[in-house]
């Protein structure tokens, strides 16, 4: 399972800083971070919201909200924490129907929120939380807003839902939850919306599951493929051509191309070093994964290391950027605002958001002011950041 270990603190040695320097040029100011950790922080300025981060706190059962600024700071949102249920973590959200779901892996459910997109409050659905299988994890959603799927790891089991598209309310699809799948933890969907992949946390491998069209039922395509030690990890490219798993003892980042047809896996690329060769591509039990938008760049959580490190991404190779970035202590979910301007991280043992300004030429990042932010919670896990309208 997941290191407890806190890790050393990464050094923020920023390759190419004089042009990374040059180019961020964030008209709201940020703490620029040189090769020894100094630097400037200039003075925090006003700024609108441009988007809602919501936090998933495992040890508290909920979810905080916050407004994040056109600077990328966050200011938490009236009546939050929302509650949730029983060891909250993964979250998925439905930009059709304006929902969000939140995995609570200690209650056995699936808490369903409507968002206000205007002013960020939650809304329980109607049902709200809809029992899973045991210790539920990952949570997908098909692009088109019909299905939501949540990987059930202390059953070995898939559940699958139907979304109302008026309520939100969720009706479990026939033969869910679908038994099979050794232990699985983090769940995807292709652009698509016909391939869901599970991570086998146990079996060290990735399985393509085929989405029935018109009921969302699971059944097997192809073989499952291997991957490192632990895959935790798990997110497909906008395009579709790559999917990406982080495997979290195997200190291993796994790439693969897809086959359009059937959802076939095949390793693509070169892979970051693990720890036995610690260079600019060194880090330590990589947890959760995010891609920008423009699918340039791809970011890992490092929690063995405390860190949080960049990747270029060229047909699947991954290259890195940049030396990690230090974050809180046990860094877990990330996510990018919808601009790509803003990396944030949740930082589980001090109850901290981590947030840093995105040089979108370069992919490499500097702290945003007043960063680390209180999560709100205790024990953060989860992120999701959703467009203000």
């Amino acid at each position: 399972m997941i290191s407890s270990s806190n890790g050393a603190k990464g050094i923020f040695r920023v390759w190419q800083a004089g042009t990374f320097l040059a180019t961020l040029a964030l008209a709201s100011g940020l703490l620029l971070v040189n090769g020894c950790g100094g630097g400037m922080k200039s003075a925090t300025t006003a700024s609108s919201t441009t988007s809602f981060a919501f936090i998933a706190n495992s040890g508290s059962g909920n979810v905080s909200g916050f407004a994040v600024g056109a600077n990328g700071v966050l200011s938490p949102l009236a009546g939050s924490p929302f509650k949730a249920d029983a060891g909250a973590e993964f979250m998925a959200f439905d930009s059709v129907h304006q929902l969000l779901f939140v995995s609570n892996q200690n209650a056995n459910d699936l808490s369903a929120f409507s968002v206000n997109r205007s002013t960020g409050e939650l809304s329980p659905v109607a049902g709200s939380p809809f029992p899973t299988g045991t210790t539920p994890h990952g949570v997908a959603v098909d692009p088109a807003g019909r299905f939501v799927f949540v990987g059930n790891q202390g059953d070995n089991s898939v559940s699958a839902f139907t979304i109302n598209a008026t309520s939100g309310a969720l009706t479990p699809i026939p033969g869910s939850p679908f038994k099979g799948i050794d232990s699985p933890f983090g769940v995807t969907v292709n652009p698509a919306g016909t391939v869901l992949y599970v991570n086998n946390f146990n079996a060290n491998t990735v399985t393509a599951l085929q989405i029935d069209s018109a009921s969302g039922a699971l059944s097997p395509t192809t073989a499952s493929f291997a991957t490192g030690q632990t895959p935790i990890g798990l997110i497909a490219d906008p395009s579709g051509k790559f999917l990406y798993v982080g495997n979290h003892m195997g200190n291993s980042i796994t790439a693969y191309g897809v086959n359009p047809s059937n959802g076939a896996l095949t390793p693509v690329g070169g892979q970051p070093n693990s720890s036995g060769a610690c260079s600019v591509s060194c880090h330590t039990n990589p947890l959760r994964l995010a891609i920008d938008p423009t699918d340039r760049f791809a970011y890992a959580t490092d929690v063995g290391n405390n860190s949080v490190a960049a990747f270029s991404l060229n047909n699947g190779t991954l290259t890195p950027v940049a030396s990690p970035a230090p974050t809180g202590q046990h860094p877990f979910g990330l996510a990018l605002d919808p601009s790509g301007k803003f990396l944030f991280v949740v930082n589980k043992v001090d109850n901290t958001i981590s947030a840093f300004g995105v040089n979108s030429d370069q992919g490499m990042f500097a702290s945003v002011p007043g960063a680390p932010f209180p999560a709100g919670g205790s024990g953060p896990v989860g992120i999701v950041i959703v467009p203000k309208q």
